[in-house]
């Protein structure tokens, strides 16, 4: 007898779901990163995705619910494949080393950090309702920050007498900042060139004389 081919598994109903859900966010990514959530509808991202224009109503029941479940989707992203990999060495390496990956997330992922910025300007106007969700997103941030300088301080690197809450909100303002007007005019801005300043200003403001 001959052998038979291998039969793939079939995908379980939770499989076609996830699948499907995948599809609606991505959808989402794309259309909030061209127009902004504000001209987004539900519709819209059930077509763009290839399905019904009521299945994302079906599945996140409300568009704040939807832009929810993509930040979500956007913070575990950058969890796995943008902070996964860092070295474990913390303090003053370890926060150089994780403002390196902030931006190289940046470049490799344009339209998701687009889509990630638009949502934060539309949640002071149009969309109040992700304002808590997107605080606590950066506030994640600045505590990683906040972390590296008080073990930094710990170990004689980092300045003694900086204040690790507003250090760590500094560093991250000068990431936004610079992100910021990358995407306005990603023409003028090298983002790589920009990168290597940010990195050498970070050391230049946190560094301890005695490691100088």
């Amino acid at each position: 007898m001959q052998p038979q081919p291998a039969t793939a598994p079939r995908r379980t109903q939770q499989d076609r779901r996830s699948a499907s859900d995948g599809r609606l966010l991505a959808a989402a990514l794309r259309l909030v990163a061209r127009g902004g959530s504000a001209g987004t509808s539900l519709a819209a991202i059930g077509l763009e995705a290839g399905f019904s224009r009521g299945l994302p109503v079906e599945r996140f029941g409300s568009k704040v619910a939807l832009l929810q479940a993509l930040i979500d989707r956007m913070e575990a992203w950058a969890e796995e494949n943008v902070f996964a990999g860092l070295p474990e060495e913390s303090g003053l390496d370890g926060l150089l080393a994780r403002v390196a990956a902030h931006f190289h997330g940046c470049m490799a992922g344009p339209e998701a950090v687009g889509a990630l910025y638009i949502l934060c300007m539309e949640s002071l106007t149009v969309v109040p309702e992700l304002r808590p969700r997107l605080a606590a997103y950066f506030q994640g941030y600045r505590r990683a920050f906040e972390h590296h300088i008080r073990c930094g301080q710990r170990k004689g690197e980092i300045r003694a007498e900086l204040d690790p809450a507003v250090e760590a909100s500094l560093v991250l303002g000068l990431i936004r900042g610079l992100v910021t007007q990358w995407l306005l005019d990603r023409e003028s801005i090298d983002l790589r060139l920009a990168t290597r300043a940010a990195l050498e200003s970070c050391r230049r403001s946190l560094r301890a004389e005695a490691h100088a």
